[in-house]
């Protein structure tokens, strides 16, 4: 596999066949989602044995973070932050 990140796009070779994906947040939120939906669903299929149900929990917290990370990729996605510097006048320099 061979990433190749762009400002607009997301490039991923595999073997001969390259695949482009033009937002690279869409892509991260995508997988994002996925990653919930297997973990919430492996905890509840680990849930329904014994031998297993103690590993449910801990996926199911797995998924509650990664919910909680959908807000945050989304503020970055929308988000700027600048670095402005303010020039103040002053009489002194106002002649100058």
């Amino acid at each position: 596999m061979n990433f190749k990140n762009k400002k607009n796009y997301l490039s991923l070779k595999l073997g001969q066949f390259r695949f482009y994906f033009r937002k690279r947040f869409r892509i991260i939120s995508t997988a994002n989602d996925i990653l919930i939906g297997l973990f919430f669903v492996t905890g509840s299929i680990l849930n329904l044995f014994p031998d297993t149900s103690s590993m449910g929990p801990y996926l199911y917290l797995a998924g509650s973070l990664l919910l909680l990370s959908r807000p945050i990729l989304r503020i970055i996605h929308d988000g700027s932050i600048e670095h402005r510097q303010e020039r103040h006048l002053t009489l002194e320099n106002k002649g100058k």
